[in-house]
């Protein structure tokens, strides 16, 4: 016996609802490529935030994910495995001297620093600007700015 439109539509219903909620458990890899790295003095700091407030603050405490990896010129690439599906923005800095910190002349920086989306001003995008949404295997690139 033939199913009726409306039983099909239940099942497809059902089996969307089941499919989003296996959704929802399922992780992800993001692998942030941090471009324009002026030496290999140092180590790169790279962070993925998942929320507005921990980004805009950089919290760096409350990351979802961080690294310390050793600087190289060029292009330094580090991929975050087992983050839960959603959207993240990254922050990096390369941090010359070791401290763990980005050093400051005044207001300046001294070092290296980025955000996905961060336009030509150097200033921190907005985490919605900043974000990128995170499914199964993702890029997101960031380019350092150094004012000196």
């Amino acid at each position: 016996m033939p199913m009726s439109k409306p039983t099909l539509a239940a099942i497809a219903l059902l089996a969307s609802v089941q499919m989003a909620g296996a959704q929802s458990n399922e992780t992800a890899a993001l692998t942030a490529t941090v471009e324009d790295v002026r030496n290999s003095a140092g180590v790169l700091i790279i962070a993925a935030f998942d929320k507005a407030t921990t980004f805009e603050a950089m919290d760096v405490a409350n990351a979802v994910a961080m690294a310390v990896v050793p600087a190289a010129q060029g292009d330094v690439s580090i991929t975050f495995h087992d983050l839960p599906t959603g959207r993240y923005a990254i922050a990096a800095i390369h941090d010359e001297n070791r401290n763990l910190e980005l050093d400051q002349s005044g207001e300046v920086p001294t070092e290296g620093y980025g955000f996905t989306a961060m336009g030509p001003s150097g200033l921190a995008p907005r985490f919605e600007n900043a974000a990128t949404k995170v499914e199964l295997n993702v890029t997101s690139s960031l380019a350092l700015k150094y004012w000196n």
